[in-house]
């Protein structure tokens, strides 16, 4: 029998609660203590009987407990607890992706002198099990591309705006009433949660630690309507994609933006709030895993996964190789890469412009392969139209040049989407 203690008793610690409750799997375990901070509260979504508590110690400093799980969110406060629980010999698991993002390696490092198992799988993409495909499943081959939509938030409104033709503001206020999205928002929409995720996949398939932060990253905030209706026209669907690549350099290249899918491409016909990553390995070729990558019911479900291993002796033991710990990455400069762009520009309506626009992308060295100026409604005196523009292969350091000098002309802001061919 396996003593468990949770911290945390959000909806994702009231899922794994009940299913340590009602499983089957879960008879060897037995829940002993659950960490809130306010044990007053009533909390009709847990067994009648839970006990709780909102010292911290009663979980890691108790010797009955074998294995403490986290869930609380942030950094500061789950940080402490889970390497308080490591340095008095508990085993951890956790769904906490900002956690292992930004002190992934300091928590490895301890786990591993220790001796002591750390599960994780829940921390991307919910129930699907990515981590145990790179760190099992692919083990032995050499992973030299991974990309995956692993935002479920942003996902939904691009789904939504692609599929009902509904405007991003109106599918984000739905997406907050299904609780699919926070009443702030910024988090997801802006593309850190997925360079998060994407922190971590990097770091598991390349075999050194990523800094999340180092990732150029952009949201779809910016996106509008008409930029999903001329992708679509042009034959794609925009997506929010973590996309990382370890070119022969052996550095990362690493990036989560909004981009332009070929239809054809797996990840286009992700829906909704469902996940999917896409692997290429040198001897397996292209791996797809997809999935529900969010929700108290498919995390608990890896929780619980995660439990039973440690339960049954299955569990790894990170040891100083462990790409958390062995190395830090460096990274390719992706200002250098070539791409084509996807572009909705704000320009002055007056005579002359078309001409001129093409003279500052002409001026870089960038050919236009199309050029789109739609019909507009009375803008009330506005004197900036809207101008849509696909580019021939480029690289964005000269593409920052056009847009700089568009903006210090005074014209309004861009909507600057990459081109993926395949």
């Amino acid at each position: 029998m396996i003593t468990v203690g949770v911290a945390g008793a959000g909806s994702i610690g009231a899922g794994l609660i009940r299913l340590l409750h009602t499983s089957p799997a879960a008879r060897n375990l037995r829940l002993k203590t659950v960490l809130v901070r306010d044990a007053a509260k009533q909390r009709p979504e847990l067994p009648a009987g839970t006990p709780l508590t909102v010292c911290p110690a009663e979980l890691t400093d108790d010797p009955q407990i074998d294995v403490v799980v986290e869930l609380l969110g942030g950094v500061d406060e789950p940080f402490g607890i889970v390497s308080r629980a490591l340095s008095q010999g508990k085993a951890v698991v956790t769904a906490n992706k900002n956690l292992l993002a930004e002190r992934g390696p300091e928590i490895f490092a301890l786990a591993a002198e220790r001796r002591l198992p750390l599960g994780y799988e829940a921390s991307v993409c919910a129930g699907m099990p990515i981590i145990r495909t790179l760190q099992e499943a692919l083990r032995v081959d050499r992973i030299t591309a991974l990309e995956g939509i692993v935002n479920g938030t942003s996902n939904y409104l691009l789904t939504r705006m692609s599929e009902e033709r509904a405007s991003y503001a109106q599918c984000l206020a739905d997406a907050q009433r299904l609780g699919l999205a926070e009443p702030d928002p910024a988090y997801d929409v802006s593309g850190q949660d997925a360079a998060c995720k994407a922190g971590i996949l990097a770091t598991l398939a390349f075999g050194a630690y990523v800094d999340c932060h180092r990732i150029p990253t952009s949201g779809i905030g910016s996106i509008a309507l008409e930029d999903v209706h001329q992708a679509e026209a042009m034959g794609y669907r925009i997506k929010l994609v973590a996309a990382l690549g370890r070119p022969a350099s052996g550095r990362v290249a690493a990036e989560v933006a909004a981009v332009l899918l070929p239809r054809h491409h797996p990840l286009a016909s992700i829906r909704m709030e469902c996940n999917a990553v896409r692997i290429e390995s040198e001897g397996l070729g292209e791996t797809l895993l997809a999935g529900r990558g969010a929700g108290p019911e498919p995390t608990s479900v890896s929780l619980l996964a995660d439990l039973l291993d440690i339960a049954e002796g299955r569990a790894r033991i990170p040891t100083a190789e462990h790409p958390f710990i062995a190395s830090v990455a460096d990274f390719e400069d992706r200002q250098a890469v070539a791409s084509r762009y996807y572009l909705r520009l704000a320009v002055a309506d007056r005579p002359g412009t078309l001409a001129q626009v093409a003279g500052f992308f002409a001026s870089q060295g960038i050919s236009l392969a199309s050029v789109l100026q739609p019909e507009v409604p009375d803008l009330a005196g506005s004197s900036l139209v809207p101008l849509i523009l696909t580019t021939h292969t480029t690289d964005r350091r000269r593409l920052d040049l056009v847009l700089a000098t568009l903006a210090a002309a005074g014209w309004g802001r861009s909507v600057v989407l990459r081109i993926r061919e395949h």
